[in-house]
């Protein structure tokens, strides 16, 4: 494949084999001549990576301790598609995933991107960890623009995105990536076709700590875009950003799929802590630009 040419499909691996296989499978039905490159932790490719049905997708390696973030800009590094999409090996992408993003892009969306669904298959916990990452892509949701887009699910042209390569280059997210791109003018669009399914399986005190850490980035993040004004207020207010939180992730709940109220009731311990965590890692973000500002 030639730059500029084509379809790349980035897999951020993380999961294990069993998610990772899964989600290859999923792309197997509608790969066709596109790239598919897999960004995975550890020095060799996982055992089912000899199946010839994966033969031609490509396995990069990453240091063991690489965050999902890293393994987003190594397998973009890689990508050669006038299309780049990203998702996360804890999903099954659905059968009008690409079609749906292709379309979008021949449309004129250079950036575009769809809902997240829950496996069916999951506890309370489970629940919780989707609710608190995914909430606000829980489908249905309505085409349009959007400030808003996963990186478990989410397209690029390549020139639009390698337009910001140094936002990237080490690290990707989404967050950065979107904000520098929109406040170049770009306009990022919602794709209801282009729904995936996650699995998502994190020990809790995994989960707790990669939600502090995303927090921090944010609060960092936003305060970089603030005034110094506009980040005192944010740390003054940063005691309720939890109970805000909390409320939106009801609210959505309620507004697009009301049945799943019961499992957020069964989620609602768990689902506290990891919002806390998430909120104190944002609060912190807010303090330490502060400090350096």
């Amino acid at each position: 494949m030639n730059v500029g040419t084509g379809l790349s499909v980035v897999v951020a691996s993380w999961s294990g084999e069993t998610a990772l296989r899964r989600c290859l499978e999923s792309l197997l039905p509608q790969i066709n001549e596109a790239q598919v490159i897999v960004a995975f932790r550890g020095e060799s490719p996982p055992g089912f990576a000899k199946d010839q049905r994966f033969s031609n997708m490509r396995f990069v390696t990453a240091p063991s301790d690489a965050s999902v973030f890293q393994l987003r800009s190594l397998g973009l590094r890689e990508a050669r598609g006038a299309l780049v999409a990203l998702i996360e090996d804890h999903s099954a992408v659905s059968q009008e995933w690409l079609q749906a993003l292709n379309r979008a892009r021949a449309a004129g969306s250079l950036i575009c991107g769809g809902p997240i669904e829950n496996d069916p298959d999951s506890s309370g916990y489970d629940w919780a960890l989707y609710f608190a990452e995914y909430g606000r892509f829980m489908p249905p949701l309505d085409e349009g623009e959007t400030r808003i887009l996963s990186g478990a699910n989410i397209s690029y042209d390549r020139e639009t995105l390698w337009s910001c390569y140094t936002t990237w280059e080490a690290s990707f997210y989404e967050t950065d990536v979107n904000a520098a791109l929109i406040d170049a003018g770009k306009q990022a669009r919602m794709v209801p076709e282009a729904l995936v399914t996650s699995r998502l399986r994190m020990r809790f005190l995994e989960a707790t700590r990669h939600l502090f850490e995303g927090g921090v980035h944010f609060g960092n993040f936003r305060a970089m875009q603030s005034t110094l004004f506009a980040r005192f207020l944010w740390i003054i207010a940063s005691p309720v950003i939890p109970v805000l939180t909390l409320f939106r992730i009801v609210r959505v709940t309620i507004e697009r799929q009301p049945r799943r109220f019961v499992k957020l009731i069964q989620a609602s311990l768990y689902l506290i802590v990891l919002v806390c965590a998430w909120s104190l890692g944002e609060t912190i973000g807010y303090l330490k630009r502060r400090e350096g500002a």
